[in-house]
Order: structure tokens, then C-alpha cells, then sequence
């Protein structure tokens, strides 16, 4: 034998040999071990670039009570966006994907403070799935005592929801259920005259059930879209009365070219509300069809339609129908500056379960009627200065019908005050101009709203209980890794007292004629985070510790401290 021949056969034998150890090799790949760098080089370049998300200022809501309860609400639902899947420069099969970061799903706390406060929150859904989610929120938070006699003027909140979300081909269906419980006291009472109150009778609970639907389009490569929302509920009260409430959306457009769409929307309600005390029933509906198109040319982007209302119950000629108009232009200047413009009329619609979250002093039978607004006029402008900070400064001024403000009631048989809203028949004047501002850094996040208010209801009149100006603070900064602290803030003008006396020699010493005082409240939040699973926390609210009075007669709690535990699983 040659050579080489027996060069070939080494070669050969080396060769066998050594494929049950690369098998192996395969085999237990999951184990320690080393590769030269002579072996193979694995080249990782991934860059994830999401777009910005453009920063929605919304108007900030009335306040709606003078219980300024301490902001200790958190959520544990967490948004993970779905990337597209990233691939290597070269892709070897013996190299393991990198695991997703675990995720804890669920998550309750626990705190408790002064008052007599105990809360409680929790928070159960479902983990990582691309196709439902589900889960249940729970919440309680009550204060045993008050500002004023203790037990007479303490308050409670309770809130059951669960929830779903099932995600299909060409839809997607969410639907919720919820109870909600409020538990007030009228302490409105004179205690300067009133030695002993039969706490039985001030109480004012009342109880909301109900559920929510809604069905919305996911076919992309479809020109016809739709939404349809429908809710309702039922609210009864320790005093017998009740409001049921069926609410209804629904939004269809067609996509007639890429510029052009048209669209008719259509919402309302039907209700029924009953005051067992003037053994009162009263059916109330609303209905609005809203046809028009959207235009998008470049950067203009124009909305045209018309609002036709139907409703059963304003304060004079009963079943009335309303035509307003509805425009609407967006103009984008540059990538960080739009402009908006708008001409609108609409009806609000009120409802006895919005008065009593606005206001839960009410008497126990109201005049609930709906808001004509022939004419609103309004715009402004919103954009970024840098990446970080955003802002939108607007106005509007509007014709308004039947606006309402509240009216203090005392009746000296009753013993204390109580509210109803105050309507204004006549066509009046209503005005708003805000400016807001927020920061996004990596350990700062700041909003700033300010907003001042006129109302214009008539000669000698004065819109109560409605502030004149409104300035609120949100922030939260990371001090260190596992450090957090938040600071709100809230400013709003003086207000205006209305008050109507069922009896003409009533004795009281409530200062009726003079305006209820501007509201400073100043409030910190401390977060500690023990582990990635746990946290402590510390809330403190009302740092002035001034008690003061958003409806007259109904001072709010002083200065107010809440402590707990957070836990993630």
C-alpha cells in the first residue's frame, strides 16, 4: 500500500471517529461548555425604532366632590407592543432564542391611614396571549371618620369589574361588568345648633350594576369599518331611588378613495328614572344621527357633517329635534405643529348617576334635564418642543341652553344642607381657554393643565359653584433605581354660592352671602421598590391641611396620610 493510500485511510478513520462525539455534541447543547472563536462568530445587530406617540391633551373633568380622597390608584395591566421578529445576521440552530422577560399578571395593595382610611386594590389578568385577555379589578376605599362629628361624615367606595378581550381575524369583542358602590353622609348640618344626629338618616348609599360591550373592525384591507359600543346599568339607593340606563354607539364609514371617506354615527340613550319620595317616573331618551365625510389631502385633514338630535326632556316644549352642525380642520404645519379649528352644536346629556358623582350632597328628589348647546366655536394649536415636551394651547366659547350650576338647599325640619342643580333657561354665554404641558423624560414625567372658565347666565346672575380658574399638577421622578416620588398639585378660583331656604326664619350660621374661598391641595407620593415583586408605598395629601369647601357646608378632610404594601405576581 502506497503512501498515500495510507494518508487517505487516517484521514477516513479520524473522520468516523469523530462523528458521534459532534452528534453529541448536538445533543447536549443545553450544557456548559466553550466554542473557539476559530469555531464560529455570531454577529447580534438588533435596533428596535418605534414611532413617536403623539400626546392627547383631553379636558380636564369637573371636579365632583369635595372628598378629595388620596390618589393612590395603580394599574397593573401592562401594554406590550408585538414586534416583528428579528433575525441575525446568521442563523445558527445550536444557538437558544433569548427568553422573554417574565411577566406578573396579577398585583394587590394594601394601605391603610388616618381618618380610620383602609384601602385595598387588586388587580388579575391573564398572562402573554396575542388572541384574549382577561381578568378582574377590585377596589375599596373608605374613610371611617370625617372632618366633622366623626362617624357622620365618614365615606366609602367600592368597584367589582371584570373584564375580557377576544381578538379575531377581522374583529375584535371586549366586554366588562362592574358593580360600584358609594356610601356618603349628608353633614351639611349646623353644628353650632344640633347636639345629637340620627346618623341612619344622613346616610346616602347608592349601588350601580352594569356592563359594558363592544364589538370593534380589524380588516385592514376592508373599505367599510364599524365600532358598536352599548352599555347599561341600573342605580338604586339606600332611599329608593332608581335610574336605568341603556346607552348605545354606533360608528360606520366607508373608505370611498384614499383622500375621501364618508361616515354616519349614530348614539343615544333610553332611560328611566324614578324618586320614590314624590312617587315620581320619568322615561327620558336621546338620540343623535351624525352623517358626513373626513377629506385628507397632504396635510389637511377636514371633517364636514351634521348632528340631528332628538330628546324628550329639556325644561320647556318637550320632544324637541336639533340640527347642529359639525366641522372640524387639522392642519399639520410641520412634523411638531398642528393646528385645529371647529364649529360644533350638540346636546349634553345628564343623567341623575353623573349629577350624584359630581356632586353627592344632593336632595333626594332633582330636577334632571338636558344641557342644549346650539353653538360652539372652537380651536388651537398642539405639537412638541424637542422630543420630551408637549403641549396644546386652545380656547372655545359656545351659546349654551339650560346650563346648570348648584343651588344650596336648607331645610330647618331636615336640619342640614343639601344641593339640587341650578338651570339657566335663557341662551347664555360659555367660555374656556387651557394651555397643557407634558414632559416624558427617562426619570421625570410631568402634565400641567391650567384652565379659566367664564360663564356669562344673565343680568344680576352668577353661575354657582363653578370655579373661574382651575390649575392641576401631576409628576413623578426616580431618584434612584428603587426610589419614586410624585407631586399633585390643585388650584381653582374662588366660587360663587347660590342658596334656596324652604324656610323664611331658618336658623343657621352658615355663611351664605359670601363666596366659598379658593382650594390649595398640595399631596407627595413616596414609592419604595423592596424587589422587582414588591414595594412599599406612602401617600400624603392635603399637605396645607386646610379643610376646605368645595360646596358650602361641606368642609373636605384635612391633612391626610396612607401607607401600604404593593405585590406583583
Amino acid at each position: 500500500m502506497t503512501q498515500r493510500r495510507i494518508n487517505m485511510l487516517k484521514y477516513v478513520l479520524i473522520v468516523i471517529l469523530s462523528f458521534p462525539i459532534a452528534v453529541l455534541a448536538q445533543d447536549n447543547w443545553n450544557q456548559e461548555g466553550d466554542l473557539e472563536d476559530s469555531q464560529v462568530i455570531i454577529e447580534k445587530d438588533r435596533k428596535i425604532d418605534l414611532a413617536r406617540v403623539n400626546r392627547d391633551f383631553k379636558k380636564v373633568p369637573n371636579a365632583k366632590s369635595s372628598q378629595s380622597s388620596i390618589d393612590v390608584k395603580f394599574n397593573s395591566k401592562q401594554f406590550i407592543p408585538e414586534l416583528n421578529k428579528l433575525s441575525p445576521r446568521i442563523r445558527v440552530l445550536t444557538i437558544q432564542d433569548e427568553k422573554l422577560e417574565k411577566l406578573y399578571g396579577s398585583q394587590v395593595r394594601l394601605g391603610g391611614g388616618n381618618y380610620g382610611a383602609s384601602y385595598f386594590e387588586g388587580n388579575f389578568s391573564s398572562k402573554r396571549n396575542k388572541d384574549k385577555s382577561y381578568g378582574l379589578n377590585l377596589l375599596h376605599q373608605s374613610f371611617a371618620n370625617g372632618p366633622i362629628d366623626g362617624r357622620n361624615s365618614g365615606s366609602g367606595y367600592q368597584n367589582i369589574n371584570p373584564y375580557g378581550k377576544f381578538i379575531f381575524q377581522n374583529a375584535a369583542l371586549s366586554a366588562d361588568a362592574f358593580y360600584e358602590r358609594n356610601n356618603n353622609y349628608l353633614y351639611g348640618y349646623d353644628t353650632t345648633l344640633v347636639n345629637e344626629v340620627d346618623r341612619d338618616s344622613i346616610q346616602r348609599t347608592y349601588h350601580s350594576i352594569g356592563a359594558n360591550i363592544k364589538l370593534e373592525d380589524r380588516n385592514d384591507n376592508s373599505n367599510y369599518h364599524y365600532k358598536l359600543g352599548l352599555n347599561s346599568y341600573q342605580l338604586f339607593s339606600n332611599i329608593e331611588n332608581s335610574e336605568f340606563s341603556f346607552n348605545y354607539a354606533l360608528d360606520n364609514s366607508y373608505d370611498i378613495n384614499e383622500d375621501i371617506s364618508a361616515y354616519f354615527n349614530l348614539n343615544g340613550f333610553l332611560s328611566n328614572l324614578n324618586f320614590n319620595a314624590i312617587d315620581s317616573s320619568q322615561n327620558r331618551n336621546l338620540i343623535r344621527f351624525q352623517p358626513g365625510i373626513h377629506y385628507n389631502w397632504n396635510d389637511l385633514r377636514i371633517k364636514a357633517g351634521i348632528i340631528i338630535a332628538y330628546e324628550n326632556d329639556t325644561l320647556e316644549n318637550l320632544g324637541k329635534t336639533h340640527l347642529f352642525p359639525d366641522l372640524n380642520a387639522e392642519y399639520t404645519v410641520f412634523d411638531k405643529l398642528s393646528l385645529f379649528i371647529g364649529l360644533k352644536g350638540d346636546i349634553r346629556a345628564n343623567q341623575y348617576r353623573s349629577f350624584l358623582n359630581e356632586n353627592p350632597y344632593l336632595d333626594n328628589t332633582i330636577p334632571v334635564f338636558n344641557t342644549l348647546m346650539p353653538l360652539k366655536f372652537y380651536g388651537g394649536v398642539n405639537g412638541a418642543i424637542s422630543n420630551v415636551l408637549g403641549y396644546e394651547v386652545g380656547g372655545s366659547i359656545a351659546s349654551v341652553q339650560y346650563n346648570y350650576g348648584f343651588a344650596a338647599i336648607f331645610d330647618e325640619s331636615e336640619g342640614e344642607l343639601r344641593y339640587a342643580p341650578r338651570y339657566f333657561t335663557e341662551k347664555n354665554t360659555e367660555a374656556n381657554a387651557y394651555l397643557a404641558l407634558s414632559t416624558n423624560l427617562d426619570n421625570l414625567n410631568i402634565d400641567l393643565r391650567g384652565d379659566y372658565f367664564y360663564y356669562n347666565v344673565g343680568d344680576n346672575q352668577l353661575m354657582p359653584f363653578r370655579p373661574q380658574f382651575r390649575l392641576k399638577l401631576n409628576s413623578d421622578y426616580v431618584i434612584a433605581d428603587k426610589l419614586k416620588i410624585g407631586l399633585n398639585a390643585h388650584l381653582q378660583g374662588a366660587m360663587n354660592n347660590e342658596n334656596i331656604f324652604l324656610e323664611e326664619n331658618a336658623n343657621y350660621s352658615f355663611n351664605i352671602d359670601e363666596a366659598i374661598p379658593p382650594i390649595y391641595d398640595l399631596g407627595i407620593k413616596l414609592a419604595y421598590q423592596l424587589s422587582n415583586r414588591s414595594q412599599i408605598f406612602l401617600h400624603a395629601n392635603n399637605l396645607i391641611a386646610n379643610k376646605y369647601e368645595y360646596f358650602l357646608g361641606y368642609p373636605n378632610r384635612g391633612f391626610q396620610v396612607l401607607g401600604g404594601f404593593t405585590y406583583s405576581f
